[in-house]
């Protein structure tokens, strides 16, 4: 596989993808170009760019400043003063960003048989709440059993611009790249030129030594093969005996996990498994180039005096921190049920809204940004963890407040109620979409992946914790805060609503070696233990697999007896007929969604569904014609449904006591309120 991927030419429609990779709304390097100019003159740059592209991929190089770059410093944190303060980013000239491209999509295809599974970062069907996820079970895990175990978090000094290029290639040779390959990355390496930007003026260029460019398509994917050397050294260190992770199950210990740059080491506490990190990172160091900076770094004991604690940080030069506290952007061992945890998040949506755009923009663009941005700013933590019923009605009041533009302390007449809005357009809303089905849907994403993925990292981490099944469909009663437990639980809340997500799950049978003959419905909506229960009474293997169950010639060869005379003898003849034509294909069992045509899951249709059951529309839909304003479609669907403040509405809600208009009063229809009434146009509301 890796050497026919060194070998492979580049082709012109592999040219032309990586140039529609590219944004074009990027900013352009030295050559002053971007990607939308590319896209626009494709018909004409097509040849000369084919030519540049191939001319390198067959052993040419980079002419003089075909691989310059501006430097441009981005601030870290707000009033940044000092150097240090900013991060360089690398405005790269688009011959070369085409080339990266190609090189990083090929190195994408199969980084995933080379990187182990605790880096997630920028690995294809990895995601980056799998660290927090697994990091968040465990530490109320450990809390529980009072197991000791020491969390050290590390922070590598300029982590990209100092890796070392020989020892990158070392990395890649040990990995069986071969020698073309990596020709062409020590050729995208050496040739690298650079200039600083200050106040829009370019400083002398000057040559590369070192590191990785922050801006450059393939720098991700290399950092995370430098990454890969340290994660192989370390679990050597691990298999040795000099260090003790934290043991779940016989078949899995966690030792570390990684996320790019952001390193967490996990170990039961003691001082010798301390020493041995600090030594493999200084090795690391002296190999690599990448320094640990020990006074960003810290340390943390679960179940551990403080005392203790304190005493290793300062021995080791580093910082102390508690649970909770955030880890890739997300908080984690706190307490998210708690109403003031969600303080941070509510307050985000808040800043978004702002008067000017409440007044300014129409209720077609409060409507677009209410479906944009602020329906999902809240995503990242809802996708973890169950928000509270509290939060949830503090989101809709901002969202609701903003879409009738008002600020959330005004006291404003609201004609529409919000779970109109908030209903499908099939349900004659408009779309909108609650929170609450959103975090729904975004938490049974994970029951979805635990199915699909069952032999990931989390999944595994899941079953150790929770038993194989992980327990769903069955409650889930915990001493300890568990994500999973949450997500277990709420599904059956919801069934009880008539909401039953896991019989949207559909197992579609490949070779049978995953799926249970009796206990899963492969072979239509019910399983065969509800279909047969006299034959599955007999059956004295209960989980049997359907590769072996019809790897036998004689379906009954697994029953304590045979079927006798009655109905034990009609069901196992319909039994029979159900599965005599079946033959198992060479592929995989998987689960299909039967909400999507295409089988695939999606978040969106299950937070359809969800709103679809709770929230309260119509039975007719929502009529929206797309070239028309959206703020005409709005105003429509009022006066098709009734929001508007009508006479019959104030009559209605006794907000008025003398009707003005009988004609209203008496038809009660919308049409006749705008264009028919007597006194329309001649009299104004009071």
């Amino acid at each position: 596989m890796h050497k026919k991927f060194h070998l492979r030419n580049v082709t012109k429609e592999e040219i032309k993808r990586a140039v529609w990779d590219c944004g074009t709304d990027k900013s352009p390097g030295p050559d002053g170009f971007t990607f939308g100019f590319y896209r626009r003159y494709w018909g004409i740059l097509e040849k000369d760019v084919v030519d540049a592209v191939s001319y390198f991929f067959n052993g040419g190089s980079f002419p003089k400043g075909g691989n310059s770059s501006f430097i441009v410093l981005i601030p870290k944190m707000q009033d940044a003063k000092l150097v240090k303060d900013y991060r360089p980013i690398s405005l790269i000239g688009s011959m070369y960003k085409i080339i990266a491209k190609i090189l990083a999509n090929r190195l994408a295809i199969v980084l995933g048989d080379i990187v182990n599974e605790v880096q997630s970062a920028f690995v294809t069907n990895r995601q980056i709440l799998n660290g927090p996820f697994i990091l968040n079970e465990l530490l109320h895990w450990c809390k529980y059993k009072k197991k000791q175990t020491m969390i050290f978090k590390i922070d590598f000094e300029k982590a990209y611009d100092s890796v070392r290029w020989d020892y990158l290639d070392d990395v890649l040779n040990n990995f069986g790249f071969g020698t073309k390959w990596r020709g062409w990355i020590q050729n995208c390496l050496h040739s690298s030129r650079g200039s600083i930007l200050v106040n829009g003026s370019h400083t002398r260029e000057f040559q590369f030594q070192k590191g990785l460019k922050q801006g450059d398509p393939l720098s991700p994917f290399l950092f995370i093969l430098i990454m890969e050397s340290l994660h192989l050294s370390f679990q050597k260190v691990v298999n040795e005996g000099l260090f003790e992770g934290v043991s779940l199950s016989s078949s899995l210990q966690l030792s570390h996990l990684f996320y790019a740059d952001d390193v967490i080491f996990i170990g039961q506490w003691s001082d010798s498994n301390i020493t041995t990190i600090v030594h493999a990172l200084k090795c690391f160091h002296k190999a690599s180039g990448l320094r640990m900076n020990l006074h960003k770094s810290k340390l943390m004991g679960v179940a551990v005096e403080d005392e203790k604690v304190n005493r290793a940080a300062l021995k080791m030069g580093c910082s102390t921190f508690k649970m909770p506290f955030s880890y890739l952007g997300i908080k984690v061992g706190g307490l998210m049920s708690r109403i003031n945890s969600w303080d941070e998040v509510v307050a985000s949506l808040y800043s978004r809204l702002s008067k000017w755009k409440m007044k300014t923009l129409s209720i077609g663009g409060r409507l677009t940004l209410l479906k944009s941005v602020l329906g999902s700013t809240p995503i990242y933590y809802m996708s973890m963890f169950k928000v509270p019923s509290q939060v949830l009605k503090r989101l809709e009041a901002i969202r609701c407040h903003f879409f009738n533009g008002a600020d959330v302390k005004e006291k404003k007449m609201l004609w529409v109620k919000w779970s109109r809005v908030l209903a499908s357009k099939d349900k004659g809303g408009l779309g909108v979409s609650s929170f609450f089905a959103l975090n729904r849907a975004l938490m049974f994403k994970w029951v979805w992946r635990f199915r699909n993925d069952s032999n990931s990292l989390w999944s595994r981490f899941i079953k150790a914790l929770h038993g194989e099944d992980g327990r769903l469909g069955k409650l889930s009663i915990l001493s300890y805060h568990s994500v999973w437990g949450n997500i277990v639980n709420e599904l059956l809340m919801l069934k009880n609503q008539d909401i039953d997500l896991l019989s949207l799950m559909k197992k579609k049978v490949g070779n049978g070696l995953d799926t249970l003959f009796w206990e899963d419905a492969w072979r239509g909506d019910r399983t065969f233990k509800s279909r047969f229960p006299r034959v599955y009474a007999l059956e004295s293997n209960k989980l049997i697999t359907v590769a072996a169950k019809l790897a036998h010639a004689d379906l009954g060869s697994s029953l304590r007896r045979s079927p006798r005379d009655g109905a034990e003898l009609v069901q196992f003849s319909e039994l029979k007929t159900n599965i005599d034509d079946i033959q198992l294909p060479m592929m995989k069992d998987r689960w299909s969604w039967s909400l999507a045509g295409s089988e695939d899951f999606s978040v969106a249709s299950v937070r359809k569904y969800i709103d679809d059951h709770q929230l309260m529309g119509s039975t007719s839909k929502t009529r929206w014609v797309k070239a028309v304003p959206i703020k005409i479609n709005v105003m429509a669907w009022k006066v098709r449904f009734g929001f508007l403040p009508t006479r019959l509405n104030f009559l209605v809600e006794d907000w008025i006591s003398n009707p003005f208009s009988v004609q209203i009063v008496i038809r009660k229809l919308n049409p006749q309120v705008m264009f028919s009434c007597l006194f329309y146009g001649e009299r104004s509301l009071p």
